[in-house]
């Protein structure tokens, strides 16, 4: 079976984490969670691994103003990927049977009306053009992205003078990165439905919590491969508020035998 993998930097994990991890173990596809040494509480349900194996950087590279470790982790997904054949998820992806490639790929369609492609769930084969692309562009460019207009590229040089990973807009090297070069070769005919690893749209995230499991139905969720719970608004929606018996994350929390007591947001 096909290897899945994240990374987490941080102490702990919150009872997201471990719900989502463990889904994956309990399907016998243990997860890898790569880590800088600084994971507590490891548990028995994934395989550890210094994260410095695929990307040994100087520092974590933190967003100036917000702090977020997204630039870090989007770099560190680009190495994995070109590194091993293993499946990049995020660590608030639930999976609802195993993750599986086709010719090594396993992403979604893109949106074309923003052009961007959600990179919560991502796979590509060792050979693939696109990956040589955005790899080369993280690594050995001037960053200057580009998928911006000529206009908006020359305006962004004379602020900064040149382009950093500090300097980017937030997750430039994410959704606009990848649909850039996904979509401008023959590879994008390899995505499958966004749904499909996207189950419930972030839209419909107040029924995480709904005590009527039902209202979800709609969706088919269950027939689908796996459930993103985009863990920034998951903490919002559950930060001191209590989990509603019956609801979807009820029910998912004591499938996998997670207490949410143990595990606090």
């Amino acid at each position: 079976m096909e290897r899945v993998a994240t990374l987490w930097i941080g102490e702990r994990f919150s009872f997201l984490e471990h719900l989502c991890l463990k889904s994956f173990a309990d399907l016998d596809q243990k997860p890898i969670v790569y880590h800088y040494g600084d994971l507590q509480d490891i548990p028995g349900y994934v395989e550890a691994r210094d994260a410095r194996e695929v990307f040994d950087a100087p520092e974590i590279y933190r967003d100036p103003i917000t702090r977020s470790v997204a630039v870090h982790a989007d770099l560190f997904r680009l190495k994995l990927l070109q590194q091993t054949d293993q499946i990049w998820v995020d660590a608030d992806a639930y999976a609802l049977r195993p993750f599986q490639t086709e010719q090594g790929y396993l992403f979604p369609l893109g949106n074309r009306k923003t052009r961007r492609m959600m990179n919560g769930v991502l796979a590509f084969p060792s050979d693939s053009p696109a990956l040589a692309e955005m790899c080369d562009f993280a690594f050995n460019s001037d960053l200057v992205p580009p998928w911006w207009p000529e206009e908006q590229q020359r305006a962004y040089l004379k602020i900064f003078g040149r382009s950093t990973y500090w300097s980017l807009p937030l997750f430039s090297l994410g959704p606009p990165m990848l649909y850039h070069f996904v979509y401008k070769g023959t590879e994008r005919q390899m995505a499958v439905e966004r749904t499909e690893i996207y189950a419930i749209p972030p839209r419909h995230r107040a029924l995480w919590n709904d005590p009527d499991l039902s209202k979800l139905d709609f969706l088919n969720w269950r027939a689908k491969t796996s459930i993103h719970f985009y863990g920034s608004w998951f903490r919002r929606i559950f930060k001191d508020r209590d989990i509603n018996p019956g609801s979807l994350v009820d029910t998912l929390l004591r499938k996998h035998g997670i207490d949410p007591n143990e595990y606090p947001i």
